[in-house]
């Protein structure tokens, strides 16, 4: 398998064929994103980026795997991908990642951390392989930045300390949102949501793949999808649902 940026890591977990990966020449759109999400210039990019690299998937493609080493930030470029887990025997999308969005293996992010005597004492001193897998549900390019380097880069400047803190915190904040959701809202209320939040992304979903990122089987996505063609109101939440019903039979044994 080829090594993309030509002197990094050999067992990246790359399956999609490697004429497909390109140095990154241009690096406009990478050093745009890095400061908006830093809040303003970094130090020493240009060291980062002179290993970077671009990568075209075609639908499908996988970009990692679960047992895969991955030790990279993926920047979405263009297109859309996914990132899915097997649970209880089910595939299940946590995410969905679309143009200007950022995830990639944070063992790897935060390797400086992690090596200190405290948490080598915990067993964090070793980055595990992802057990997660992120494959491309349209045509889609994205750069790959070493995430080790970046890792590095934090620990001797506060501008990539912050970077690194932000995508941190906007992957636990997402991962929180969508806890939440699935703890406090039905599933026809979560695919409302879905909807009002990213329509765009819902536009170029199969049925299967919004059954899979709600948590629901096809039959009951199609009812979803059925009910809201014809206009029907979205069924109030569980808690809600559980309350009514609970109002009712109280009603009914005090009139028996």
């Amino acid at each position: 398998m080829t090594n993309p940026s030509g002197a990094l890591y050999p067992d990246q977990g790359l399956l999609t064929a490697p004429q497909n990966t390109r140095p990154l020449l241009r690096h406009g759109f990478a050093s745009r994103l890095l400061a908006e999400i830093g809040g303003g210039p970094l130090p020493r990019l240009d060291t980062l980026l002179a290993s970077a690299s671009r990568l075209h998937l075609c639908s499908g493609d996988l970009l990692c795997e679960p047992g895969k080493s991955f030790p990279y930030l993926v920047l979405v470029e263009r297109g859309l991908l996914a990132q899915t887990v097997a649970h209880e025997g089910r595939e299940m999308t946590v995410a969905f990642l679309e143009r200007g969005e950022v995830s990639g293996n944070l063992f790897a992010l935060y390797g400086d951390v992690l090596r200190e005597p405290s948490s080598a004492a915990m067993g964090y001193d070793r980055a595990p392989a992802p057990s997660y897998r992120v494959s491309a549900v349209t045509e889609a390019r994205v750069i790959l930045l070493d995430a080790r380097h970046i890792s590095t880069l934090a620990g001797r400047h506060a501008e990539w300390a912050t970077l690194r803190s932000r995508i941190l915190l906007e992957q636990t904040l997402r991962q929180a949102q969508r806890e939440e959701e699935r703890l406090t809202r039905s599933s026809e209320e979560r695919y409302e949501a879905l909807l009002a939040r990213s329509p765009e992304v819902v536009s170029q979903l199969t049925q299967r793949e919004i059954a899979r990122y709600l948590g629901i089987s096809e039959v009951t996505m199609s009812r979803l999808m059925a009910r809201r063609a014809v206009g029907a109101p979205p069924r109030g939440s569980r808690s809600q649902t559980s309350r009514t019903d609970a109002r009712s039979r109280h009603a009914r044994k005090r009139g028996t």
